[in-house]
């Protein structure tokens, strides 16, 4: 019983450490910025408009590179 509590508090505490930020328009990465422990990535739309700047997780920073195509780098 105590090794069942134990793995439901340890799910919990990672659950809470995930980040989960909202996904930014399809397009091409054209800038990265990074402000403090916050990162953003700044992306040219596919479909025109303005370029988007939006708070993505480090592994999705450093996964995607300027002229790379987002979200695909974020799945490669």
């Amino acid at each position: 019983m105590k090794r069942l509590l134990l793995v439901a508090v340890a799910a919990l505490a990672l659950a809470g450490c995930a980040q989960n930020f909202d996904q930014g328009p399809e397009g091409r990465v054209t800038d990265k910025v990074k402000s403090g422990k916050k990162f953003y990535l700044v992306v040219e739309p596919a479909k025109g408009g303005e370029e988007k700047k939006f708070r993505v997780s480090k592994y999705d920073y450093h996964d995607c590179n300027r002229g790379s195509k987002y979200p695909k780098c974020v799945d490669d």
